[in-house]
């Protein structure tokens, strides 16, 4: 069973300023490495950290760490894994984005850090 982060922990972790910052570093210290990291989180991710927050340097940095650091492991998406998703999405009750839909189907299989409350609701009742 992989680890997967999604982008509540990833940009607690690399945001200083954020409130969970000391929670996302220590999620990600502790878990079993590597850490895979789904295309569409990391798309979310560098979004969130460039755009809304204004951290542009530490989406930079984000994107160097994936290529770069042996404990973070990208996950391309492919055309079967994007089916899944959709159809997860058309098929959920629950609000929960497409990104959201995407990890719930991929903890299936796989352990997810999540700080997102709703989404570790859905992931519960998953399993």
């Amino acid at each position: 069973m992989a680890t997967i982060a999604d982008t509540s922990v990833l940009v607690a972790a690399l945001s200083d300023d954020d409130a969970l910052h000391s929670r996302g570093v220590g999620a990600l210290r502790d878990a079993g490495k590597p850490i895979y990291v789904p295309e569409y989180v990391v798309i979310e991710t560098v979004t969130v950290l460039a755009v809304r927050l204004a951290m542009k340097d530490s989406a930079d940095d984000f994107i160097h760490a994936l290529f770069h650091n042996r404990d973070l492991r990208l996950i391309p998406s492919s055309p079967a894994f994007f089916i899944a998703v959709t159809r997860y999405f058309l098929l959920t009750k629950k609000r929960l984005s497409f990104v959201d839909c995407a990890l719930a189907t991929l903890a299936r299989e796989h352990t997810v850090l999540t700080f997102d409350k709703a989404l570790a609701k859905a992931i519960r009742e998953e399993k």
